[in-house]
């Protein structure tokens, strides 16, 4: 218990049992493994290209996050992506967004 951290040990005080200790780090985990799976799904929808950003710098950020929610089990289909990724485009990329939607098959 010397290498565990603080909190972790007192989550385990006081269970009896190797099978009771390996329930509440299975607990403690998925919860916060369920928590990081909502926090970058919301990060992923709130990415916006600033105003200073190059398109490439913008791209990065997104696929770097899609890469983050692939790490932690979530799947996000390829229609969503590219939705979310010309959602986070400022006004002046409109008519690039407009020709992208008006497609019947949205680009690779």
């Amino acid at each position: 218990m010397e290498g565990v951290q603080d909190h972790i040990v007192t989550t385990h005080h006081g269970k009896e049992t190797p099978y009771a200790m390996w329930q509440a780090l299975t607990n403690m985990f998925q919860n916060s493994n369920n928590h990081r799976k909502l926090a970058l799904k919301d990060k992923l929808r709130n990415i916006k290209m600033q105003k200073n950003d190059t398109i490439q710098q913008y791209l990065i950020m997104f696929t770097q996050v899609c890469d983050e929610l692939l790490g932690v089990g979530v799947i996000v289909s390829y229609d969503d992506l590219v939705s979310l990724a010309l959602l986070g485009l400022p006004k002046s990329w409109h008519s690039y967004q407009d020709l992208v939607n008006g497609r019947e098959k949205l680009p690779n």
